[in-house]
C-alpha cells in the first residue's frame, strides 16, 4: 500500500515478509518511513522526518483510502481545500479521507515523528474480524468523505491510552500486538460523534496564516529592530489575541518565546563562525545592554557567551 503511493522513496529495504523501510529524499532534511502490514488493506507506519518540506503524494488513488495520523513530537502542517490550514500538534490524532484535496504540507518545527494507519476501505472491509468488534470501515470512510474535511482529536488522556503504546513494542510481538491497537483505535472512531470535530473547527483560513507567517518573516528579517508587537500586528489588520493564539497553535510556543530564542540561535552561528566581538553580536541581535544578552544566553544554553565561543573553538584545535 505505502509502496503503491507516489512518495520520493530513495531507498527501500525488506525487514521481514511483513515489514519494509523506506529512506525519502527531500530538499532539505530526510526522512525515513517504516511500514508494517497488519491485515489486508491495513498498514501501520511509523513516520521520522528531520525537514522542514513535508513528501508530497502525486497518487490519483487516494480516494481509496483512510489515513489516520497521530503525532508524537513535532508538528505537522497541511494546507487544504484552498483555503484552510490545519495543524497536527503534539499528542494530536486526525483523520482524513482520500477525498481531501490536500496542497501543501510541511513539518514547521523542522521535525515530525508519528505513527500513520493507512486504510485502503474496500481491502479491509472484507476482514470478518472487524464485524465482531461492531467495527464499520464504510461508516467511517462516509463521515469523512462527506466532509471533505480533516477530523483532529486535541490530546487527551484516552489518545495517549490508545496511541503511546505503539511506539514501544518488543521486536516480537510487535505484529500481533499492533493489530490489538488498530482495533482499539477503529473501534474509538466507529463510536466517535464527528459533528462535535466539525463544531470545534481546528483549522485556519489561509489568509491568515499568510499573515502570521509574514509577520514572522519581517520579525525573522529584522532581528536588531525593536518591535512593538501590537502596533506591527495592527499594521496586518489583525487582532492581536487572534493573532498570539495562531502562532502559538503553528509554531507550539509564544511569540515572544520564540523571538527571543530565534534570536539567540541566530547569535549562536555568529559566535561560532565570526570574530565579532560580542557586545557586537548582542546589538546585531537587538540587546542594547550586553550583561542582558549574556544573561538571556546563559538561560537558554547554560553557558555565557564567552565559554561558548571557546568551546567550540577548543573543539575545532
Amino acid at each position: 500500500m505505502l509502496e503503491d503511493i507516489k512518495l520520493p522513496f530513495i531507498d527501500k529495504k525488506v525487514i521481514n515478509k511483513h515489514e519494509r523501510e523506506y529512506q525519502i529524499g527531500l530538499i532539505d532534511g530526510q526522512g525515513v518511513m517504516t511500514s508494517i502490514d497488519i491485515y489486508p488493506g491495513i498498514q501501520v507506519i511509523y513516520n521520522n522526518f528531520h525537514c522542514f518540506t513535508a513528501p508530497t503524494d502525486q497518487s490519483l488513488n487516494r480516494h481509496r483510502y483512510i489515513e489516520i495520523n497521530h503525532c508524537l513530537k513535532g508538528k505537522f502542517e497541511c494546507q487544504y481545500n484552498k483555503n484552510y490550514y490545519a495543524y497536527l500538534c503534539q499528542g494530536d490524532l486526525a483523520i482524513s479521507g482520500g477525498t481531501l484535496n490536500k496542497l501543501t504540507h510541511s513539518f514547521p518545527l523542522g521535525y515530525y515523528n508519528g505513527v500513520e494507519i493507512l486504510i485502503e476501505v474496500e481491502k479491509a472491509k472484507e476482514n470478518k474480524l472487524l464485524d465482531e468488534f461492531n467495527i464499520d470501515i464504510d461508516l467511517i470512510s462516509k463521515r469523512i468523505k462527506e466532509s471533505h474535511n480533516v477530523y483532529i482529536f486535541r490530546a487527551t488522556a484516552q489518545i495517549e491510552h490508545i496511541c503511546l503504546e505503539m511506539y514501544e513494542i518488543e521486536e516480537e510481538l510487535k505484529r500481533n500486538y499492533l493489530k490489538i491497537k488498530v482495533l482499539e483505535l477503529l473501534l474509538f472512531l466507529s463510536h466517535h460523534d464527528f459533528g462535535i470535530l466539525e463544531n470545534e473547527k481546528h483549522y485556519y483560513p489561509k489568509k491568515q496564516i499568510e499573515i502570521i507567517k509574514a509577520i514572522k518573516t519581517e520579525l525573522s528579517n529584522n532581528i536588531s529592530a525593536k518591535y512593538d508587537l501590537e502596533k506591527l500586528v495592527k499594521q496586518y489588520n489583525i487582532n492581536i489575541h487572534t493573532f498570539r493564539k495562531a502562532f502559538k497553535e503553528i509554531h507550539g510556543k509564544p511569540i515572544y518565546q520564540w523571538y527571543k530564542e530565534y534570536r539567540l540561535e541566530y547569535s549562536l552561528g555568529l559566535l561560532i563562525n565570526t570574530d565579532i566581538p560580542i557586545i557586537e553580536i548582542a546589538n546585531e541581535i537587538g540587546y542594547s545592554n550586553p550583561s542582558k544578552y549574556s544573561a538571556a544566553f546563559y538561560q537558554y544554553t547554560s553557558m555565557t557567551p564567552q565559554q561558548y565561543r571557546k568551546s567550540h573553538l577548543k573543539m575545532e584545535q
